[in-house]
């Protein structure tokens, strides 16, 4: 095989793997984990057999799948617990991200619902799903941000992990809103109002 058509064929290999990536992310986005394969390579349009070329299994591929969101979830919010800045600074740079993939990136929301199918699931049940350092989980994440931001008086009293569990809550009921169709843009301040005081949404 020539050099040329070497890296053809490896062009055309990449493509058609993140043609079952993207197949396969967006039906577990809607339908959770017991899509089978069948249904991924028609999603895919490409044979089934071709699709075992790459994933020996479903498990295989959804496993891939998880590192990736995750890596990329976990990575983003991590990086923003360890900017400078108040803690009120950090959760409004968080909900701006949030905001900006409801404005228009379908595959930020059908990242959001997949990691919320594969939680629902249990199909990683005996695993993390976070288990990278530098991708740490977003809900500990924004917890030590609120921890911070309680200590400096501009969030909210309560129990951090809970008012966590409701920010990213809501995120993922609103993305399955969007995910059925329903278009819903939360504004910034309305995300902010779960976490940040009053006189601090616009710091």
């Amino acid at each position: 095989m020539s050099p040329r058509s070497k890296e053809a064929f490896e062009a055309m290999r990449k493509t058609t793997k993140q043609k079952i990536e993207n197949a396969a992310l967006s039906l577990i986005a809607r339908k959770g984990t017991s899509i089978t394969i069948d249904e991924i390579a028609k999603n895919a349009e490409i044979s089934k057999g071709l699709l075992y070329n790459h994933y020996a299994s479903k498990e295989a591929l959804i496993e891939e799948l998880t590192r990736q969101t995750t890596f990329i979830t976990g990575k983003t919010i991590g990086s923003i617990v360890e900017e400078s800045g108040s803690a009120a600074e950090k959760i409004q740079k968080i909900t701006s991200i949030v905001t900006d993939i409801f404005s228009g990136d379908y595959r930020g929301i059908e990242n959001f619902m997949f990691i919320a199918q594969i939680e629902i699931s249990g199909f990683l049940a005996d695993k993390p799903i976070y288990d990278l350092p530098e991708a740490p989980n977003p809900l500990e994440s924004l917890t030590k941000i609120i921890i911070a931001g309680q200590q400096e008086g501009t969030v909210v009293l309560g129990v951090p992990v809970q008012l966590a569990m409701t920010y990213w809550a809501t995120i993922q009921g609103l993305s399955s809103y969007i995910i059925m169709g329903v278009p819903v843009v939360p504004s910034p301040e309305m995300l902010l109002r779960i976490l940040l005081k009053e006189n601090h949404l616009y710091d």
